[in-house]
């Protein structure tokens, strides 16, 4: 809501600015990052899989609802979805058709 709307945008693109600087340190280097034994994800997805990662927490519905109805920030489950959802770069390191859940047609 109006609420965390500042707090969206800057997620948007702290996460845009965040794979910028990324695949520039990826360039300057001259290689690619080193992929993990038996993981079957390219260097950007996990990229993304990182960022997803950083948001991860429990609520209990007590403090579920209070971040809801007071909080700045949403909850990290709707700043990943949200943040994802809006990066070309993400659907096209995920592969994600068009105009699904994951790659929407409209992104902020």
């Amino acid at each position: 809501g109006n609420r965390t709307l500042g707090e969206n945008i800057a997620d948007n693109g702290g996460l845009g600015a965040a794979y910028d600087a990324y695949k520039e340190a990826v360039n300057e280097s001259g290689s690619e990052p080193l992929t993990f034994p038996g993981l079957d994800f390219t260097p950007d997805q996990l990229f993304f899989i990182a960022f997803a990662r950083l948001w991860c927490s429990y609520y209990t519905l007590a403090g579920f609802t209070n971040t809801v109805d007071f909080g700045v920030h949403s909850p990290g489950l709707f700043r990943v979805y949200g943040s994802l959802q809006n990066s070309k770069e993400f659907a096209d390191a995920f592969q994600c058709p068009n105009n699904s859940y994951m790659n929407p047609t409209n992104k902020c």
